[in-house]
């Protein structure tokens, strides 16, 4: 199809055509389909008015077919594919998608960037006698043939243009009357923050007739709401139309257009031209381009978009100047010359053009339209571009969303027979030379002298932390800032890239929620739950190398968090703090439906985001008495849920059971253990009722100035450890708090070393075999594990971490176990294989000796001197005292579960978690000095290894308690 001069068409012979009675005659519509061909729905999309709605409405995932290839006058006759009868009417203006091919690829970046055009409103209301959108007859179904297997087409979601939603700048309460007077539910417009300069706001009518406001971030040409991310307006209101509700059950449905059209964008144009730095978010530019101005950052910054190339990134304001409000917004587009005569635009397409060149310039006899040149084979052609009071633009009896559309249309389509537009006869640049040397070199001295570490006004905290999008995602090591003045967590690929984000989290809509260590099976984890407004949750992870690390992030993010800053319950003593904790103890089911559970587990949940999981245990009636404690509970946070799920390698893992327990219901400060009734999702018939058993305690404390506490400090702290003692004895089950609390108190007053010291010498004189000497778990070898997984994780990192990632690179096996062995498995490459492992492995662990924290090797150095004191004659004691510590409890733990220290961020293979196990065994055996015997003897072959440097871990073990007194 083609415009010629006269604004008419010629008909492609392979469309199924319509005819429209309008004004001037009638104007024909062209699909690109056969009959029973699937059809383009974007296509129809595009051709519908902007005022009309199409019943029943368009539906992502929508399917239709054509039918019949000259259906009745004014209506297409479509089938949907979703089942039952859907053949319907759908009546089509002049669209843009003509002459395009089924076989060709559909437009990318459907949402706001397609070119279209539609019916006007004109025409709309010229057209009585035609069927009214939507209408279907009962018997048309028995028309239309049945449908076969033809190709599906998903439907294309479009958003309005934006000179239909798009205010300016706009007050809060003009936006609210201008949404009322619409009186229309799922009304909505975009404008400008009054209050805040560069951000946007969606307002919409809900079906209460109240208008609510929604912040929309701009930040580098990209567009957040409620933690997504959109690359326009476009793609936002396109999303918030068809994929998902704004408010609970409410999308959005009516444009409001503004009173007359509205272009405010900030634009700028280069006084002189600049190269970009490689690496970086700058861009190269001539002098003379125009840039539409989307961020104005730190150090006389600028996030742009350059409107001839289209291409976004940073320039500095000294090599720019502003561009009035007055100048035509087409200025700067590679197509536009605003400041020619209709002379010069002939003689430029006649000496520099070629065919199918083209330019646009204002029209000459009437002001406000446009004109469009174009170079054909024998003569330049004039075509006329006419704006319209519902914004578009006109030309040829067509209507289209803006002149960038016209001429994307005609670069696919023939504007006149055999041509289409195809070059752009840009402004000439004029020669890119400096003249005013001395002013030019002192600007470009200035931007050499500006740094990009100012980017961002109130950095609160940055730095690189691990992030997890979700469960099952591989975890990123990430670079954040923490930005104070608007409450955002900004996310970057690296530090070096810091400019424009990866990502970004408005805090303001935000919870912070502590992860448990069984979530991810890993340490310091925690998450951020962005509360949608439709109730929808987005929950972001992320995970501190230490414990510390990861504390500071959280209490930096809760204060600024605006769904975390409501207070508990007014205290009139404003020195004192109110902490929350819950300790949990999952004790056991009962009578779990055998036919939903084989190996269940339960998944722990405050206020319904997941915090925590058990592990799987086999039966109907599983044991798990596992531990949880949730410390400094957000006030917000009323109950506690647990659902249980069935562990299984190939069906999806659904919550079957489930059971809510509001906080107010536990007395505070008491243990309870009880029985809870199990409720399900679904109704299970002729099934016994389940119980799951737990053990709760729910504590609310008020934590008063820290020197009041200050005699009990120094209580804790008498060296005869009086106190330790009799809490130790009354604590009981609590001994892994009471370790924790104990070892920030002495930590903090550097009597970490005392502290350990005297409770490992309490323990070896109150034991008389040697055999079994801290083999309990007790206050003092809880002390000790705690206190080497806070000081040792960099020694670790340093004697494990590169044999690790090689095991968890490696498809070889190292399986000896012949009832495990694959078929036709070499035990002997595999006995090889483990063998270079593990003698690696030990060697590194011997070199990484002086990594280890001075403290940590004095206090291996006193447990040495006791234990010989104890029992002198037993002369292997001072060895295994060392190795009971640094390997049992730190190295083959860590090799074990690499996630642990966070040498590794994913799971690893079932290969790799094998060849851990079996890595771990060798070493575990090596620093016991013991060979492997009869309760395995497929591991006989690591004895020779064994045997073979047992001399080199004596010394190694025996070397670590080397060290001066602190």
């Amino acid at each position: 199809m083609m415009a010629t001069q006269g604004g008419g068409e010629e008909p492609d012979p392979f469309s199924v055509v319509t005819r429209m009675a309008g004004a001037g005659g009638d104007s024909t519509t062209h699909l690109p389909a056969r009959c029973g061909q699937g059809i383009q729905i974007s296509d129809l999309c595009s051709a519908l008015s902007v005022h009309t709605m199409v019943l029943p409405p368009k539906q992502p995932g929508a399917t239709y077919s054509v039918f019949g290839k000259d259906p009745r006058s004014g209506t297409v006759m479509l089938a949907s594919k979703g089942g039952g009868i859907g053949v319907g009417h759908v009546i089509l203006g002049s669209f843009s998608g003509v002459g395009r091919g089924m076989s060709d690829p559909p437009i990318e970046g459907a949402i706001g960037r397609r070119p279209s055009a539609s019916l006007s409103p004109e025409v709309c209301l010229a057209a009585p006698s035609i069927l009214p959108l939507g209408i279907i007859e009962e018997g048309d179904a028995l028309e239309v043939p049945e449908i076969g297997e033809d190709e599906e087409v998903f439907l294309s979601l479009t958003a309005p243009p934006p000179n239909q939603w798009y205010h300016g700048k706009l007050d809060r309460m003009i936006a609210e009357e201008r949404l009322l007077q619409a009186r229309t539910a799922g009304s909505y417009l975009i404008r400008e923050s009054d209050r805040r300069p560069g951000s946007f706001v969606l307002s919409f009518l809900s079906m209460t007739n109240s208008v609510n406001h929604f912040r929309i971030i701009a930040m580098c040409g990209d567009y957040y709401i409620g933690g997504r991310r959109f690359s326009s307006l476009s793609d936002l209101i396109g999303y918030y139309s068809y994929m998902s509700c704004l408010l609970k059950g409410e999308k959005l449905i009516s444009p409001v257009a503004p009173p007359e059209p509205v272009e405010d964008r900030r634009r700028v144009r280069a006084i002189l031209p600049y190269t970009k730095v490689p690496e970086t978010d700058e861009i190269s530019f001539f002098k003379g381009d125009t840039f539409i101005v989307h961020n104005e950052l730190e150090d006389g910054w600028l996030w742009v978009t350059n409107v001839r190339t289209d291409e976004q990134g940073l320039i500095v304001q000294d090599l720019v100047k502003e561009v009035g409000r007055e100048e035509d917004p087409h200025e700067g587009k590679a197509w536009f010359h605003g400041k020619i005569n209709k002379k010069e635009a002939y003689d430029l397409l006649k000496t520099v053009g070629q065919v199918c060149s083209f330019l646009v310039r204002p029209s000459d006899s009437t002001p406000g339209d446009y004109s469009l040149y174009f170079r054909s084979t024998e003569i330049i052609r004039r075509f006329k571009i006419s704006p319209t009071p519902s914004n578009q633009f006109m030309m040829g009896g067509r209507y289209y969303n803006s002149i960038d559309d016209i001429i994307e249309h005609y670069r696919k389509e023939q504007i006149v027979e055999g041509h289409n537009l195809k070059y752009a006869l840009s402004v000439q640049h004029q020669e890119q030379v400096l003249t005013d040397t001395v002013e030019g070199k002192e600007i470009y001295n200035t931007i050499r002298r500006k740094t990009k570490d100012a980017f961002y006004k109130n950095i609160v905290k940055k730095g690189y932390v691990l992030f997890n999008k979700g469960k099952g995602k591989r975890w990123k090591n990430l670079y954040f800032i923490l930005e104070g003045n608007d409450s955002q967590l900004i996310y970057f690929e690296s530090e070096k890239r810091a400019t424009k984000p990866k990502g970004l989290i408005d805090l303001s809509v935000c919870s912070v929620y502590e992860v448990h260590d069984s979530m991810f099976g890993r340490p310091n984890c925690f998450q951020i739950v962005v509360q949608h407004f439709s109730e929808e949750q987005c929950i972001f992870y992320f995970a501190g190398e230490t414990p510390e690390q990861a504390q500071d992030w959280m209490k930096c993010l809760q204060n600024f968090c605006n769904n975390l800053r409501k207070p508990s319950q007014p205290c009139s003593n404003k020195r004192l703090r109110q902490v929350s904790s819950l300790f949990l103890n999952v004790e056991e089911a009962h009578k779990l439906p055998s036919k939903h559970f084989t190996n269940g587990y339960c998944n722990i949940y405050l206020n319904s985001i997941q915090v925590a999981k058990t592990h799987p245990r086999e039966g109907q009636n599983p044991v798990w008495t596992e531990e949880f404690i949730f410390d400094d509970l957000s006030s917000e946070i009323n109950r506690f849920e647990i659902s249980l799920s069935n562990k299984t390698k190939k069906s999806k893992e659904n919550d079957i059971l489930f059971m809510c327990c509001p906080l107010c219901r536990l007395q505070r400060g008491q243990m309870i253990d009880e029985w809870f009734p199990l409720s399900s999702h679904v109704p299970l018939k002729n099934m016994a009722p389940s119980s799951l058993r737990l053990r709760v305690r729910y504590s609310v404390e008020k934590i008063m100035p820290v020197e009041v506490y200050n005699e009990l400090k120094e209580l804790v702290l008498l060296k005869e450890l009086h106190v330790i003692s009799a809490l130790a004895h009354v604590c009981g089950q609590d001994r892994t708090l009471l370790a924790s609390v104990l070892l920030r108190i002495f930590r903090h007053e550097n009597l970490e070393a005392q502290l350990l010291r005297e409770l490992n010498d309490r323990e070896i004189s109150a034991e008389d075999e040697a055999t079994t000497l801290f083999r309990a778990t007790t206050l003092a070898s809880t002390l000790m594990e705690q206190y080497m997984k806070a000081t040792a994780t960099p020694f670790v990192h340093h004697a494990l971490k590169d044999t690790i990632l090689k095991i968890m690179e490696s498809r070889q096996s190292c399986e000896l176990n012949p009832s495990k062995l694959e078929k036709n498995e070499d035990v002997s490459v595999n006995l090889a294989h483990l063998l270079i492992i593990v003698s690696e492995l030990v060697e590194k662990i011997f070199m990484a000796a002086e990594i280890l924290p001075p403290t940590l090797r004095f206090i291996y150095g006193c447990l040495q001197k006791a234990v010989q004191q104890k029992w002198p004659r037993n002369t292997t004691m001072r060895t295994r005292v060392v190795s009971g510590f640094v390997f049992l409890r730190l190295i083959c733990p860590a090799i074990v579960n690499p996630r642990i220290f966070n040498i590794i961020a994913d799971p690893p293979s079932p290969i790799a978690s094998r060849t851990l196990t079996l890595v771990a065994k060798a070493v575990q055996n090596l620093a016991n000095l013991v060979e492997f015997g009869a309760k395995e003897p497929y591991m006989e072959g690591v004895n020779p290894f064994i045997k073979s440097n047992k001399h080199r871990m004596i010394k190694f073990l025996d070397e670590l308690g080397v060290c001066q007194l602190l």
